[in-house]
């Protein structure tokens, strides 16, 4: 196994892009491809899931990952132990960042933009995710810092976090639908309407939760449709399939005329669906820790 391999496989899982880590480790594409396949034959296992057009690493090459970024970490500092260099360590640190789908965070990009523009040596590898495998990430180690629903950390005593954007639930309703009229709506005035609804892997919080506040308002809730994503959703609800819940902050300001629909505001339901930036305190990383405390400072521009 060598060093300049394990250079290059940290290239490629930090791009994401064998075409990417290509250029910027100055060799070629197939050069690069067959030197992974190697180290994957050597290892024995997978490192990378190839799909269409998406590159990603496996469970094993996370775990690889993390090792083989503390290994030239050390080799860099053997490297330069002797030198007057104050600033040798510039290998990079691999930081996980878990967020949610769906969810309009062009402010998350933003920060971490910033910050790696002042910390060179540090990169993001980014994954989204269920909120609940957010939640748990961060317990096992999977996540470094993730951007989650409020609601799904409360009881754990072992999370740091910060609020990161506020966050309500609101209702997307046909544009011709008696409702699109009315400023105010309560669930009570959704009696008798059919919903589309997120598949419950997706976001259990809202679906359990709109299932709850219809069984207080007296009715069942009529799901007709289950999809995977919001623009399935929103999709169906400008045919006048149903009306869909989704929260504020996958609203960008662009979904009703692009979908030619209504959103509205749902009234007197929870506020505890806010997203908060969190990490594990026991997570010692200093960049990372550094990191947190930046964007604590700085979500307040939302």
């Amino acid at each position: 196994m060598k060093l300049s391999t394990l250079n290059y496989f940290v290239a490629v899982a930090t791009e994401k892009s064998f075409t990417k880590a290509s250029e910027k480790l100055f060799i070629s594409q197939p050069t690069l491809s067959r030197r992974i396949q190697e180290l994957e034959t050597e290892l024995g296992v997978t490192l990378f899931i190839r799909q269409s057009h998406a590159l990603k690493l496996s469970r094993e090459g996370e775990r690889f990952l993390i090792e083989t970024t503390d290994v030239l970490e050390r080799v860099d500092h053997l490297a330069h132990m002797f030198d007057q260099q104050t600033n040798s360590g510039q290998t990079a640190v691999i930081l996980k960042i878990g967020y949610l789908p769906n969810f309009n965070l062009g402010h998350m990009y933003k920060l971490l933009d910033r910050f790696k523009a002042e910390h060179s040596n540090v990169q993001f590898l980014m994954n989204q995710d269920i909120p609940l495998n957010l939640a748990d990430g961060l317990d096992d180690g999977r996540y470094d810092l993730v951007f989650g629903l409020t609601s799904y950390f409360k009881t754990n005593k072992n999370i740091k976090k910060s609020l990161f954007m506020k966050n309500h639930l609101q209702i997307a309703i046909p544009i011709q639908h008696p409702l699109s009229q009315r400023q105010n709506i309560v669930f009570a005035d959704l009696k008798q309407e059919t919903f589309i609804l997120l598949e419950r892997q997706q976001s259990p919080v809202i679906v359990d939760y709109v299932i709850n506040q219809g069984l207080k308002n007296g009715f069942n809730l009529k799901a007709n449709y289950y999809v995977k994503d919001l623009d399935e959703g929103l999709s169906m609800v400008s045919m006048g399939k149903g009306l869909a819940f989704l929260y504020s902050g996958m609203n960008d300001g662009t979904l009703e005329e692009k979908y030619h629909i209504k959103i509205s505001d749902l009234e007197n339901v929870g506020r505890d669906q806010d997203i908060i930036s969190a990490i594990n305190k026991s997570n010692d990383n200093k960049l990372l820790q550094e990191l947190f405390a930046f964007i604590k400072r700085n979500s307040s521009e939302l």
